[in-house]
């Protein structure tokens, strides 16, 4: 799911008779995440607001690649490792 926000209802890879083990956010990929790619739109939000796509260890660096070359900040931490803000103002 896209644009997933950690403590909201239904994260990425999950459906409601799956267990808590988040999938990778890469489309059809069913691998188990290993990471938390945290990342923002500086466009449209400010730097509080940070969304959270989940990676396994063959997508992660594809997925930060991909919001990178949109000129996105992102930071990559393990899963589950929250952070407050991306980037700077």
């Amino acid at each position: 799911m896209i644009g997933w926000t950690p403590g909201s209802p239904g994260g990425p890879g999950l459906d409601a008779a799956a267990s808590s083990t988040p999938q990778c956010s890469r489309a059809s990929c069913t691998e188990p995440a290993s990471f938390n790619v945290n990342w923002r739109n500086p466009r449209i939000h400010g730097i509080e607001r940070v969304k959270v796509w989940t990676a396994c260890d063959t997508h992660v660096d594809y997925l930060r690649d991909y919001l990178s070359s949109r000129s996105f900040p992102v930071e990559v931490t393990p899963l589950g490792v929250t952070v407050d803000r991306v980037g700077s103002p």
